[in-house]
């Protein structure tokens, strides 16, 4: 069991367990990070949304390149792409929030807890297919 934690993850399916997980743990970084955003210094949501994104992006990648993807570029490269696939997660991000808040009357943070739930899947994605493939 305790090599399940420390090795290279050798299939898809657990490298997604592992990301997954990983995941969690920036989710909840990038929605602690949002809601005191929004409820204590009253800051207006789409903003708080790119402020917890982009520190839980951070976490993200670093416990990501060292326990659930091996890299096959060279880091600046993998920084890049990384980046780019961010842009988007974070462009997705503040759509899916957008249109809940002010189309569908959601409270902001069940919107962005829905939107982290659906950007999962794009970050994965895009992450294990062109960067980590």
């Amino acid at each position: 069991m305790f090599k399940i934690l420390i090795q290279r993850p050798t299939t898809a399916h657990m490298q997604f367990m592992r990301y997954f997980l990983v995941g969690g743990t920036s989710a909840v970084v990038d929605l602690a990070i949002f809601t005191y955003l929004v409820h204590y210094w009253d800051m207006q949501y789409l903003l708080a949304a790119f402020f917890g994104y982009m520190v839980g992006l951070a976490w993200n990648h670093i416990i990501s390149i060292y326990w659930v993807f091996e890299s096959k570029h060279s880091r600046w490269k993998e920084v890049m792409m990384v980046f780019l696939i961010a842009l988007g997660g974070l462009l997705w991000t503040e759509l899916i929030l957008y249109v809940l808040v002010e189309f569908a009357h959601v409270d902001a943070v069940f919107a962005k807890i829905v939107s982290q739930g659906l950007v999962l899947f794009w970050n994965f994605g895009m992450r294990k297919f062109y960067v980590f493939h």
